[in-house]
């Protein structure tokens, strides 16, 4: 079993080993990605293309480090390209690269591009009466992009039940608080939940029991249409200066002074 804490320190290990940036935006997903890696999403041990799995696309792709991790631990991800992130010799990237073998579903380096694919994907397995999830996880500043709400116009009009969006929503973008930029998102909260009749939970993306219920009213029902998990999440959890801080989305802590220490796990 997948254990947060560990997945969490894992995360800050990578990207500390490595001296690779965007940590914090990583850091905001663990418990969302633990909870449905362990108790959801249906996939089987070593075999990444099964046509029984359900597909998890990480639409914000440059959080991409605790999801590594998560692979890595249940064996999709090899050890070899942790130890060579951030090297001209890894595979795996900053941003997410498709790769069937390691299931990474999609290439999610530009932003807005995660969703529509996840639209796509549930489509075509609705019009093959085939049980497939798809999960799509977005960033709240990621949902600045207009192609998103193209994609929830054309969920609602196929009534994909068979999808569920996950909105890390860590306050934070690239270049400060995304009320700042657009609005909060209290009233993005508004907006997503008018485009649904499905399922739609305004959670503690940090709570586990929160995340659990959440996910059992999509997956463990019937829906009426796509749904929504809006997660309310801290930009770099777990690492004092990282937290709600703008000019970590970037850096790695050890440019600043910190220093993870092993024996800490």
């Amino acid at each position: 079993m997948l254990d947060s804490n560990v997945i969490r320190d894992k995360t800050i290990a990578f990207s500390c080993n490595t001296r690779a940036g965007h940590l914090a935006p990583a850091l905001s997903t663990v418990e969302l990605l633990t909870v449905l890696f362990n108790q959801f999403l249906a996939f089987t041990p070593n075999k990444p293309k099964d046509d029984n799995r359900d597909r998890f696309i990480l639409s914000k792709g440059h959080g991409a480090y605790a999801y590594y991790v998560i692979l890595n631990e249940l064996g999709f991800l090899p050890d070899w390209e942790l130890e060579k992130f951030n090297t001209n010799d890894a595979t795996i990237k900053g941003c997410l690269t498709e790769n069937p073998n390691y299931m990474i579903e999609a290439s999610t380096g530009s932003l807005g591009h995660g969703l529509p694919l996840a639209v796509g994907m549930a489509l075509s397995m609705k019009l093959q009466n085939m049980p497939n999830k798809i999960i799509c996880m977005v960033g709240d500043g990621e949902m600045q992009e207009g192609s998103n709400y193209e994609a929830m116009l054309l969920a609602h009009r196929f009534k994909l039940d068979n999808l569920l969006i996950i909105v890390d929503a860590n306050n934070l973008q690239a270049m400060g608080k995304v009320e700042e930029i657009t609005v909060s998102n209290d009233k993005l909260a508004q907006i997503m939940r008018s485009f649904t009749d499905g399922v739609f939970a305004d959670i503690d993306g940090h709570s586990e029991p929160e995340i659990t219920e959440a996910y059992q009213q999509f997956f463990n029902q019937e829906n009426e249409n796509f749904s929504v998990i809006f997660a309310r999440t801290v930009k770099g959890k777990g690492i004092e200066m990282l937290e709600a801080s703008v000019k970590h989305h970037y850096r790695c802590p050890t440019e600043d002074g910190y220093v993870y220490k092993e024996e800490s796990k």
